[in-house]
């Protein structure tokens, strides 16, 4: 069987971009006919239509729009590859690509990274990030240790525990539940909850069994990972788990869970065939100030740090 090359998706989107078969044959710099037997050929491989013909030019079918979108990836990887190998046969210094899942540090860390030429990816879900650090689409990730971490997820990395830290709950001041500063996860039982959605949720089975060894079945009533949703629905009296440096907006507060039923752990992780070790050390560098910086965030979580805890 034929196979998909990269000169079909420049064709493919030269079609699209001209709206005729004719201006992308003068863009590529081949005749019509070729190109129109090109198309042909590539809608052969994909099974199916990719532009419908009209009077006016063409316009892409379902199928077109669906390879459109993925062939731009491909050929914007592409290119990025490219030019990333020609600054590296010169010996330009190359970005590196930091990819985080959305942390309290964010902020301190580029801070802290200073005029390192960098550029920074957010990715909700810890599982997709290792799976772009790993593909190279980012050279750097900050993530947590999710439930169902297995060693097949780290295949080829090199990774480092940045923290160990427990996790806190947002909740409003006043709240019943609050005692001395300290919530006893038991006496939220009654509340409705606000988590993340399921594959973004890192502790969603640690969170279950810590319920449950509380004596109750939480009763999630909100999954969103935006603060604003969030807050919003913890000022009318729902609970949500927070970072421990969480520095929620007045009204509301994130304390500390009695016994600290809940941890999360904090990774670094790089490729084991990445040969800047210098400067990804640097990087690491920078992420543990940052993170010592943030314990500052939230007073709760100051107070509660005092020595480091031994675990």
């Amino acid at each position: 069987m034929a196979e998909l090359e990269l000169r079909h998706l420049r064709a493919v989107r030269a079609v699209a971009d001209g709206g005729s078969v004719s201006r992308a044959a003068t863009v590529l710099g081949v005749s019509q006919p070729a190109l129109t037997a090109q198309l042909k050929r590539i809608e052969r491989i994909l099974g199916g239509d990719l532009f419908v013909r009209g009077p006016s030019g063409v316009r892409p079918t379902e199928l077109g729009r669906f390879v459109l979108a993925r062939a731009d990836a491909l050929l914007s990887d592409m290119q990025a590859l490219v030019a990333s190998a020609r600054r590296h046969g010169e010996g330009v210094a190359e970005t590196l690509k930091i990819g985080y899942v959305p942390l309290l540090i964010i902020g301190l860390f580029i801070e802290e990274l200073g005029d390192l030429d960098v550029q920074t990816y957010a990715e909700p879900a810890s599982l997709t990030l290792l799976k772009l650090l790993s593909t190279g689409r980012v050279d750097v990730a900050l993530l947590e240790r999710f439930d169902g971490t297995e060693s097949r997820h780290f295949a080829g990395l090199t990774v480092r525990t940045l923290a160990t830290e427990p996790i806190f709950v947002g909740i409003a001041e006043g709240h019943p539940a609050i005692r001395d500063g300290v919530v006893d996860l038991a006496d939220l039982a009654a509340c409705d909850w606000i988590l993340p959605p399921p594959h973004e949720n890192c502790v969603r089975v640690r969170f279950l069994q810590a319920c449950a060894a509380a004596g109750f079945t939480p009763r999630v009533r909100h999954f969103t990972s935006e603060a604003g949703t969030a807050g919003t629905l913890i000022a009318q009296g729902a609970v949500c788990l927070a970072q421990a440096a969480s520095a929620p907006p007045p009204g509301l507060v994130a304390l500390p869970l009695a016994g600290d039923p809940l941890w999360t752990t904090l990774l670094f992780a790089t490729r084991e065939d990445d040969a800047r070790t210098p400067v990804t050390e640097r990087v690491f560098g920078c992420a543990e100030a940052a993170y010592t910086a943030s314990r500052q965030r939230n007073p709760h979580f100051a107070r509660w740090c005092g020595p480091a805890p031994a675990r």
